[in-house]
């Protein structure tokens, strides 16, 4: 079929669009823009794409242009890779850590696996950077068929372009999102042409076709721009006349296609299997395309190119398909032998890219076979080097359907569970590949890979630590005595043992664990070691596993490796230092559900809650707990969604809501118990013990607190009896238990865990201050008060405060009884604390006090002394430092400051400074 040179289509009857595009250049130059084009196949938007890119160039911004491709949605970060190409020199400048995550996610480098989030973020580094010398357009075809990869940066890119000179451009279909999450895009609709409008394009092509002709081609084409200029040259080339192509359309889409058939049917037979290499690979490269033929270049590429279905460029070494629908037609048209010998002749240049070689023989197969069956596999383990675990998961499942041998589909389909439940949060898909496994292989329970998978979905689905416990010991054990140690795995088999260790509470299972790492010795890996130390048994955790996870914090300030801000945070958890992996913990929470980490935001959120929690930002820890209650139960992590609710129990258990409380606390209990789910108990019991407390039901406190340790006895192994420790204590004094109180006080100072925070140092200094003689009790609360850095714990602080007021009460100081009352009710008065207010108040009142208004500055004067002790303090001194400048004690300054702050109507020392400048604006009114 001949058809005469026509041009590119003309933008007629896109005014609309292409203001908005120059609209979007502009704002693109401004502060960084995303904007996706939206509209059916054939509508113009690559036209659009085009004349956005040169009306950039006029305007001096940069154009960086890439696309999906329908037949290699599953390569990883094939479209990224496109972008990046033209980059290199700005690559080269990116940081080392975020230059060689993207470099080995692209498959242009070697090195460990990038985590996902430092992949997109490095990319967004790039883009970002490339667009300091002068404005970027990176313009992005076919969205709808990008990678998940690529989709998932071209999203997660879309949403931060503020303050950038970056803008990206897309096109999509309606309807047909792929991969692609739009959240954070402006979107552009682009219509179909008025009938004028179609008519004027019509004419300016087709000019010396008869009016009424193409009045009839307009009304068929439906002012589809690509079905106008297709059916007018259907016209042209019909000898018969406008009849016989009357005979022919009866609809748009359908008949385009059916047009674009027709041309490609009647090329040669070495032109269309050319361009099925062409189609099937996607990458557009000339020198593919003559690499896979056996002989000759591409010059069979000409009929093609002549009758306007591919534009090649010569110097560039690359052709293009004029339309993604002509790519389906060409594969639909060939026959499945066709399409094999493609596919084998593609995979034999792609010996060296494992994951393109492994896509290609897997298609060209004609049914199970090992050798084929491995090429998938590496190409898998290639993929998950490269950072994505969605795309090895689901080359493992393509690798375990092609083994032909059961015990091999096994072990493929168990090592897709693991990946899938361990990192991605895909509990019910790993279930349903174990259980496939299973049928597979009856020994499964020996692969470690399995095993974890098995009880890391056992533990957070039916939460049975027994068999899960099985499971891991068992497998971590033949680890051990194997020639080759997958070193990755034996990690995360050790850590989920370390979390299942942690839930289930059994002493004897953390013997066994501990004879474990023994065992190993200098090759157990770092992170399990740290983590055995700092949230196994934190009260054992060495002066050198503190400063190492120190040092680990430092690390968080810029990474963006998901698993280690998550290995570190955990570490942290029972050592008080969740605030130092605040941020990192944000930007897990915030990207994780769209990077395949959905399990890792959900740990995320929880620590959230926590660091809020004892931050005295109880609102947005109460956000945080509903957030991840909302995750949870969309992953069906039941087991970690009890720490969620362990959270949930105790912001209502400081507020003085007890009914809350309880509804949090039971069902964990009720869960728990058949489980063997020790831990889960000592949760609730923290938390109604806390309930009690604030309310004065001191000898409920008292069971709840027991039921986590005996008086007089801290297991190592036990983190929720160190946290409930000083709860304890209390209720014992409180009820007449002296003994009890004392030994407890006794074991909380023995056990040294005033070295782990400042958090902790208060609870120790207090429970010998609640239990010290009468002559030394006052010294004693004022050591604990003085103590460094409890700005940061302020519920803890305001605690302290009410039992040193209870104290002096007792003792008859009545006028020093009230500045702690005061300070404490105060305090539990801004952290929404009712029933603790409550209690203080009682004892306030009891002295003989009647509560003051009180107001931001305060209305009570300060003496003089106070008074310059507190501007010492604001300009940042310490207490030893003014205490030299002013020749007193340090306890004296302490004093000063404890006077001070309930005057002031503030409870920290980073408050001093704006209370005294408001007090200092009210005294000159």
């Amino acid at each position: 079929m001949a058809h005469r040179t026509r041009q590119s289509p003309r933008l007629v009857g896109r005014e609309r669009e292409l203001g908005a595009l120059g609209d979007f250049l502009a704002k693109l130059s401004a502060g960084g823009a995303a904007l996706l084009l939206t509209g059916e196949p054939g509508v113009g938007k690559s036209t659009l794409l085009q004349s956005t890119a040169e009306m950039a160039a006029r305007d001096g911004i940069r154009v960086i242009s890439g696309g999906g491709v329908e037949y290699e949605s599953d390569v990883s970060f094939a479209g990224l890779h496109q972008l990046v190409g033209p980059l290199d020199d700005e690559l080269q400048q990116l940081p080392r850590s975020s230059r060689e995550a993207l470099q080995v996610a692209l498959g242009i480098g070697s090195g460990p696996p990038p985590d996902r989030l430092a992949v997109l973020g490095a990319a967004l580094m790039l883009f970002r950077q490339a667009a300091t010398r002068a404005p970027l357009l990176v313009m992005i075809d076919d969205m709808h068929w990008l990678d998940r990869a690529t989709a998932s940066a071209a999203g997660f890119m879309g949403r931060r372009l503020s303050g950038s000179r970056l803008g990206l451009l897309g096109a999509t279909r309606p309807g047909v999102d792929g991969f692609f999450e739009r959240t954070g895009w402006s979107e552009l609709d682009v219509p179909a042409l008025e009938e004028g409008d179609a008519m004027d394009l019509l004419s300016h092509h087709f000019a010396h076709l008869p009016r009424r002709v193409l009045r009839d081609v307009a009304h068929d084409a439906q002012g589809n721009p690509l079905a106008l200029l297709e059916f007018g040259a259907a016209v042209e080339s019909h000898r018969d006349g406008v009849d016989a192509y009357a005979r022919q359309t009866a609809g748009t889409s359908r008949e385009v296609r059916r047009l674009f058939e027709s041309r490609v049917t009647a090329l040669p037979q070495q032109t269309r299997r050319l361009l099925l290499l062409a189609a099937l690979d996607g990458s557009g490269r000339l020198a593919v395309l003559s690499a896979a033929r056996d002989a000759g270049g591409v010059e069979d590429l000409g009929p093609a190119e002549r009758d306007h279905l591919v534009l090649v460029d010569d110097r560039a070494g690359e052709m293009r398909f004029r339309h993604p629908m002509i790519t389906s037609v060409i594969v639909e048209q060939s026959t499945h032998d066709e399409r094999q010998d493609a596919h084998r002749r593609l995979a034999k240049i792609f010996a060296d890219q494992p994951e393109r070689r492994g896509h290609h023989v897997a298609l060209a197969a004609e049914g199970p076979d090992e050798t084929i069956a491995a090429i998938v596999e590496q190409g898998a383990q290639h993929t998950l080097q490269r950072g994505d675990v969605v795309g090895a998961v689901s080359r493992l499942m393509r690798a375990a359907d092609l083994s032909p041998l059961q015990g091999d589909r096994s072990r493929r389909l168990a090592h897709a569970a693991f990946i899938g439940a361990f990192a991605a949060g895909e509990l019910e898909g790993s279930t349903r590949l174990l259980r496939d496994a299973k049928r597979a292989e009856a020994t499964l329970g020996e692969t470690l890979e399995a095993a974890v998978a098995s009880a890391y979905t056992l533990l957070n689905s039916d939460g049975d630590a027994g068999l899960a416990h099985r499971l891991l010991t068992v497998a971590i054990d033949s680890a051990l005595v194997a020639d080759e140690q997958d070193t990755d795995a034996l990690s995360r088999a050790l850590y989920t043992l370390v979390v299942m260790c942690h839930y289930a509470g059994r002493e004897d299972y953390w013997e066994g664990y501990d004879a474990l790492v023994t065992r190993m010795g200098a090759v157990a890996p770092a992170d399990v070691v740290l983590l055995t130390e700092t949230f196994a048994a934190p009260v054992t955790a060495s002066p050198s596993t503190l400063a190492a996870l120190d040092r680990q914090l430092t690390q968080l300030r810029e990474t963006l490796d998901v698993e280690l801000i998550i290995h570190t945070a955990t570490a942290s958890f029972y050592t008080d230092r969740l605030s130092a992996c605040r941020a990192a913990l944000d930007r897990v929470a915030h990207e994780g559900r769209d990077l395949g980490a959905a399990a890792s935001a959900l740990m995320a959120l929880i620590m959230i809650a926590f660091d809020d929690l004892g931050a005295g930002r109880w609102d947005a820890a109460e956000r945080a707990t509903e957030d991840a209650g909302a995750l949870a139960e969309s992953l069906g992590y039941k087991l970690y969604d009890s720490s969620r609710a362990y959270a949930a129990a105790l912001i209502a258990a400081r507020r003085g809501n007890r009914e809350t409380c309880r509804a949090h606390c039971e069902p964990m209990l009720t869960w728990a118990a058949p489980r063997q789910l020790g831990r889960l108990d000592d949760f609730a019991h923290h938390a109604l013990g806390e309930a009690a407390l604030g309310a004065g039901d001191f000898e409920e406190a008292y069971g709840h607190a027991t039921a986590i340790a005996s008086p007089g006895r801290l297991h190592t192994h036990d983190p929720q009896a160190l946290w409930s420790a000083l709860d304890l204590v209390e209720a014992a004094v409180h009820t007449g238990r002296v003994e009890e109180a004392q030994a407890h006080a006794e074991a909380i100072r023995a056990s040294d865990a005033a070295r782990l925070s400042p958090r902790l140092a208060l609870v120790v200094a207090a429970a010998l201050a609640m239990v010290a003689p009468d002559d030394e009790a006052s010294d004693e609360f004022d050591i604990a008060l003085a103590l460094p850095g409890l700005d940061d714990w302020p519920f803890e602080v305001a605690r302290v405060r009410l039992a040193y007021g209870e104290r002096l009460r007792r003792l008859r100081r009545t006028r020093a009884a009230r500045v702690q009352l005061e300070s404490s009710r105060d305090a539990f008065d801004m952290l929404g604390a009712r029933s603790w207010s409550l209690r203080a108040s009682t004892e306030l009142e009891a002295t003989g006090a009647t509560r003051r208004a009180r107001g931001p500055g305060g209305t009570a004067s300060l003496s003089p002394q106070e008074l310059e002790v507190a501007q010492l303090a604001a300009s940042g001194l310490s207490n030893r430092d003014i205490a030299a400048r002013l020749f007193l004690s340090p306890r004296t300054v302490s004093a000063h400051l404890y006077r001070v702050f309930p005057k002031l109507g503030i409870t920290s020392r980073a408050a001093l400074r704006d209370a005294l400048n408001d007090r200092a604006s009210n005294a000159r009114r």
